[in-house]
């Protein structure tokens, strides 16, 4: 009889580290979970003891799931997160529909078997491609959230050092909220292999510096823990020469000694028939082999040939493998081949998976098969020459299409590992074909970086004669470059593609490629090239409607309106509104309409941005086009709250903030918050809203973000205005004009230098600015509002605006010649200008310059009329400024009536920082009018200003109203 050996060896040591890990699973359990990292060389155990602790897990009621990564280029990303959804799926499916909740249609762009499972599954969101991944990990995140609240988890990662970008980008997002979740992750690495080129290497380094993971570090086991393996194998003491001997041979590494054991074992030069050991064993007599590879080839050279034959082709096909694939692919026959697994299982080679995924489809579930470690396959694949084991990978691809059939194209990231590994043997198309495949799979699955080196792969074997291959090809990976922020290489790519496209004849194709260039180059505020690309896109387009030459429009218009060209803008955007109602696509209508809220934003018309923004608002919500509906609600709100129509506004505000979170848009949190800004001018806590901006500005520094960046400084230099730090606020303020692009918006940043300067007591410069007009944009590459005139002129003709069109933007242009912010003659005020102007009413005003002050009346009236009840930023109230404007002018009852109204609507609203301020000018007013009466009633309105001053902690309005009062008092 054969000697009884353990099945299963039991598990030796690490009392330390399974207390360690049994202490987080009960935090896991508790509802704050983690991510502990095993690391250690090959062979320690570090699966071993993460499987230990998944038993623990189970008795304890967790659910347990393991994904594994893998050494092979071309991989799926996300495989492990894959692998444990399958497991999930099948252990559960109705739990598991339940928790896929509304991220169902999300979460099935990684998991396609979805939709043959379930007959619910939602289209998912169409988002920009950059959008995709966070919106991607948000579902998966949240999926985890909601299943755990009911049974909490546990996730084994085994081997993330072979882990692709995509998996570890998710790990890291998953664990920005872990410890709010009842999921642990154990994950294992060798450390050995700890490759700074390597995307782990910069995970691993960003998780500990962010302190979101634990780590365990497994050293091998000493040499009275290899005694205690081999008692705990025989069931017996082993002599303690040969502990010595196998502890000086695998220097206590667990799976060398197993394997070292077996070795010995199945040689017969250990035990005797009855499982004792030898009572002739000479210890040094046993030729233990040196190097685990070795001892493995050994263990390899007693099993049959046939068995040996079996698992080569096993390990070429990879880590896990199904026996139909295997059968297909080996030229033994059915029943040699089942003998030659049985025998590779007896053996302890291979295993049986237990978490055999679910196939898509009606295929039955076939059995599967996993190597016992990741070091049998490396020891079988090094015995093979390269041309045999190309030979080998371009069999296993050809038989998994035999295998699969039409089904191959599922499993494409495979197939393209294999064609491409069998080198020059296969044909060079079908491996660009399936490596374009890959890269698509990898697209839809937001896993960029793996979907580039797909694409770059690719075109080194696309033939250069198929010129529509080529430019797909172009096309998918200016989109990754894109979504990688590699703008500029994205537009080469997307520009050559368009040549090409064109050349074809493809118009549709060439149109598309136009229409997501101008969209991504609008973001940037490169008008000239947004003029240029969306002309090109209009001319090859013809007049026929579509959607694509309808957002070319769009995106047109809005580039002349924010350049300055009010009246071409308007016009080519009302062309694109009308096309959009004539194709009846809502979604579209909705951003066309959108387009026409940011022309009215871009001229301070805000009665009509709310009017415009609320309406495409509702197209946008039917037609479930959340993108632009969370750009939109930013726009509403801000023109909501800007007429004095909190509540709605505070309402947008909690339909978009948790939109905004939920697709990733962390850059529009900065924009405008009404939940802040109304806390703020009901409070009058200066000190919350500094904070609020102060965190604003570090994440704007974070995503390196001109425009964030431009609009924290003006926010943040407001505070500093408020809190008396006028020296910090003229820094911050000058600090944003840096950031500030040229066009309509030009001019918020230089209105507060100019207001600040006037304050300090520059009252020539502030003068200056005004007189100075708005400043280019800082970027070299940037072009001025008017140099924009040729390529304007250009995409006017090509949306067909006609003469009248035409004559306009260069009657326009003429207009901007003359840098000034002052009013002039046919020229639209742009919503920088109101802001600089307003400013101005206030600032020239302090400054003692009263007649340039009261000229700026009319321009407070106009303000007025646009529906607007402040001032942008400050949200100084614009019937106070107007009552500055007409009292510099001396129109006693004109001003009265202003601030009047100011103090009501200070009330009203309420605007704490504005009651005190509108006392304060209304004081002034008096004191200049000095009518009877005047000063007994400007002491009263100051005194009660000094008291609110104080009170919100305004020191230099304290220090102003205070020299008002003892002027007041010697009046």
């Amino acid at each position: 009889a054969a000697p009884v050996l353990a099945e299963r060896t039991p598990y030796i040591g690490r009392d330390a580290e399974r207390a360690e890990l049994r202490r987080l699973m009960e935090q896991a359990i508790a509802g704050h979970g983690s991510i502990v990292l095993i690391r250690g060389e090959p062979g320690v155990g570090k699966t071993r003891l993460a499987q230990e602790i998944v038993l623990e897990a189970r008795a304890r009621g967790m659910f347990d799931a393991t994904g594994r990564c893998y050494e092979m280029e071309g991989a799926p990303p996300y495989i492990p997160y894959i692998e444990m959804l399958q497991q999930s799926l099948r252990r559960g499916p109705a739990g598991f529909r339940t928790g896929l909740g509304e991220n169902a249609g999300e979460i099935a762009k990684i998991l396609p078997e979805l939709r043959q499972v379930y007959d619910d599954i939602p289209a998912p969101l169409e988002l920009p491609p950059e959008q995709e991944r966070l919106y991607l990990f948000n579902s998966i995140r949240e999926f985890l959230e909601r299943v755990s609240h009911t049974l909490p988890l546990l996730h084994v990662l085994d081997d993330l050092h072979w882990a692709d970008d995509a998996t570890l980008m998710l790990l890291q997002h998953i664990a920005q909220q872990q410890d709010k979740m009842a999921v642990l992750t154990i994950a294992t690495y060798r450390d050995i292999e700890l490759d700074a080129a390597r995307p782990f290497a910069r995970t691993l380094e960003s998780l500990v510096r962010q302190r979101l993971a634990h780590r365990i570090a497994l050293k091998p086991l000493p040499e009275t823990g290899v005694e205690a393996m081999l008692r705990a194998l025989t069931g017996q003491p082993p002599p303690p020469a040969l502990v010595h001997a196998i502890y000086r041979e695998t220097e206590g590494n667990p799976f060398f000694v197993e394997e070292v054991f077996q070795h010995l074992s199945e040689q017969g030069r250990l035990l005797d028939a009855q499982g004792r050991w030898r009572s002739d064993l000479q210890v040094g007599e046993l030729d233990v082999p040196e190097g685990v590879r070795l001892v493995i080839s050994r263990r390899l050279e007693r099993v049959s040939e046939d068995c040996r034959t079996a698992l080569t082709d096993a390990a070429v096909v990879g880590r896990d493998f199904g026996f139909e694939l295997l059968q297909k692919l080996s030229d033994l026959d059915a029943d040699a081949l089942l003998d030659a697994i049985d025998e590779a299982e007896r053996a302890n080679l291979i295993v049986a998976a237990d978490d055999v995924p679910v196939v898509a489809g009606d295929r039955a579930l076939e059995a599967r098969f996993r190597f016992a470690h990741e070091l049998i396959r490396q020891t079988l694949i090094s015995g093979l020459s390269l041309p045999r084991r190309q030979r080998l990978h371009l069999r296993v691809a050809d038989t998994m299409e035999q295998v699969y059939g039409k089904g191959a194209e599922a499993y494409a990231a495979d197939m393209a590992h294999h064609l491409y590994q069998a080198g020059t043997g296969a044909d060079a198309a079908k491996t660009a074909h399936y490596l374009v495949l890959a890269g698509d799979r990898a697209i839809e699955g937001a896993a960029f970086p793996e979907a580039l080196r797909n694409y770059d792969i690719a075109f080194s074997l696309q033939p250069a004669g198929d010129l529509g291959a080529r430019a797909d090809l172009f096309y998918k990976r200016g989109l990754a470059r894109r979504t990688l922020d590699r703008w500029d290489e994205a537009l080469a790519d997307w520009r050559e593609a368009a040549s090409a496209y064109e050349r074809l004849g493809n118009t549709e194709a060439a149109a598309r490629t136009y229409d997501d260039m101008c969209h991504h180059l609008s973001w940037g505020l490169r008008l000239a090239e947004v003029l240029e690309l969306s002309q090109r896109g209009l001319a090859i387009l013809g007049r026929r409607d579509s959607a694509h030459r309808c957002r070319l429009l769009g995106y047109g218009g809005i580039t002349l309106s924010v350049a300055g060209y009010y009246s071409a803008g308007f016009a080519m955007i009302k062309r694109a509104v009308a096309m959009a109602e004539r194709i009846g696509d809502d979604e579209l209508l909705g951003q066309e309409i959108e387009a026409l809220a940011i022309h009215h934003l871009a001229y301070g018309e805000i009665r009509e941005t709310a009017k415009f923004a609320l309406k495409a608002a509702e197209l946008l919500r039917r037609a479930g086009g959340l993108w632009y509906l969370v750009d939109d609600l930013l726009f509403a709100e801000g023109a909501l709250f800007m007429t004095g129509r909190t509540a709605e506004s505070l309402a947008l505000w909690h339909e978009r903030q948790p939109l905004a979170e939920r697709l990733g848009r962390v850059e529009l949190r900065w924009g405008f918050d009404a939940s802040a800004t109304e806390t703020l001018l009901r409070t009058g806590d200066i000190h919350s809203f500094e904070l609020f901006w102060k965190s604003a500005a570090e994440h704007a520094l974070s995503l390196q973000d001109p425009g964030s960046i431009w609009q924290t400084h003006i926010n943040l230099g407001v505070v500093h205005f408020w809190k008396g730090r006028w020296q910090e606020a003229l820094d911050s303020f000058e600090e944003a004009e840096k950031n500030e692009a040229a066009g309509a918006f030009s001019g918020w940043a230089p209105a507060f230098i100019l207001l600040t300067r006037a304050y300090i007591g520059d009252g020539r410069g502030a003068l200056a600015i005004l007189r100075r007009g708005p400043s280019a944009a800082p970027e070299p590459e940037s072009h001025s509002a008017s140099s924009l005139l040729f390529p304007m002129l250009k995409a006017a003709r090509s949306s067909g605006l006609g003469l009248t069109g035409l004559l306009g933007i260069i009657r326009e242009s003429r207009s901007m010649r003359t840098r000034s912010f002052l009013p002039r003659r046919g020229r639209r005020i742009t919503n920088g200008t109101w802001t600089v102007l307003l400013a101005a009413v206030e600032g020239l005003a302090i400054a003692g310059e009263k007649a340039e002050a009261a000229k700026l009346y009319p321009v407070a009236l106009e303000a007025i009329k646009t529906g607007a009840l402040f001032r942008p930023y400050d949200f100084r109230l614009l019937d106070t400024l107007a009552g500055i404007a007409a009292g510099a002018g001396e129109n006693w009852t004109q001003a009265e009536e202003h601030f009047r109204t100011a103090l009501r609507r200070a009330e009203e609203l309420p605007h704490a920082i504005e009651q005190p301020e509108a006392r304060r000018w209304y004081a002034w007013m008096l004191l200049e009018r000095n009518a009877p009466g005047d000063p007994e009633k400007a002491r009263q309105l100051l005194t009660e200003a000094l008291e609110m001053y104080r009170r919100i902690g305004m020191p230099k309005h304290v220090e102003l109203a205070d020299a008002l009062l003892a002027q007041a008092q010697g009046a």
